[in-house]
This record gives structure tokens, sequence and C-alpha cells, in this order.
């Protein structure tokens, strides 16, 4: 006679926790992972915002020299 041999195959809470990790902690570690590579964006955009802010500040200050320059040759060449 055979004696029927029932195993339990039903995983255990223990055993599924060990092997995946737990969703709301990866979850954090993504979003602040996400939240400081924005932070990150929005640094370099600020930075060269301000770059091109001070390039034409630059340009402006140029084209002011450049106009008085012209300005003055102009005079002269009038006043031969």
């Amino acid at each position: 006679m055979q004696v029927r041999v029932e195993r339990d195959n039903v995983a255990n809470d223990e055993d599924t926790d060990m092997k995946t990790p737990t969703k709301p902690h990866s979850r954090s570690i993504t979003r602040w992972v996400y939240r400081a590579w924005l932070r990150s964006r929005i640094d370099t955009y600020t930075r060269n915002l301000h770059a091109i802010a001070v390039q034409r500040e630059n340009d402006f200050h140029a084209e002011r020299i450049l106009h008085r320059a012209i300005s003055t040759t102009r005079s002269k060449l009038q006043s031969l």
C-alpha cells in the first residue's frame, strides 16, 4: 500500500521577503535619484542662462565701444 505524501508547495512569506526587494524602499531610492537628477539639470540650465546673460552684457559693452569708435573715426574723417 502506498502512502500519499503531500508536500507544502506554498511559499512562505519569509521566503518571498528575502528574494524580492521591498517595493516602497526601491521606490523611495528611485524617487530620490530622480529628484537629484532633476536638481542637477536645473543647476546646469541656470548656469547656462547666467553665461548667456553675461555674454549679452559683454556684447552690449562691446557694441557701445564699437559705436563710439565708429563715431570718432567718422568725425575725424569729416574734419579732413
